[in-house]
């Protein structure tokens, strides 16, 4: 298992509330695959880089959640605009996009 896979079991085990970033990823069943979770601010650097400069996966220029922890309370994100990275509140609202280990 990768770290950031790690990332994610470990957000589920420490919070139990369903919905959360973490939890979609979890949880989710796509393409006859369940192995999905949340992907750090390194692997969504990389996809920022990689794909969405290149107009490829339909991310949109809006920020998403990483599973990156600032601190107790604040989790990273990443910006898909001009590639940016922050953090905000855990209990802030903002899109994800689950990946998958390859």
């Amino acid at each position: 298992m990768r770290l950031d896979e790690q990332n994610t079991i470990d957000i589920e085990i420490g919070c139990t509330t369903s919905g959360t970033a973490a939890d979609i990823c979890a949880n989710l069943s796509l393409g006859g695959y369940s192995d999905w979770f949340l992907p750090s601010k390194d692997e969504l650097n990389l996809m920022y880089e990689n794909l969405k400069i290149f107009r490829v996966g339909g991310f949109t220029d809006g920020f998403y959640w990483s599973s990156s922890e600032y601190d107790a309370d604040l989790a990273r994100y990443q910006g898909f605009g001009i590639g940016s990275q922050g953090y905000d509140y855990k209990h802030e609202s903002l899109p994800v996009r689950a990946v998958r280990a390859f």
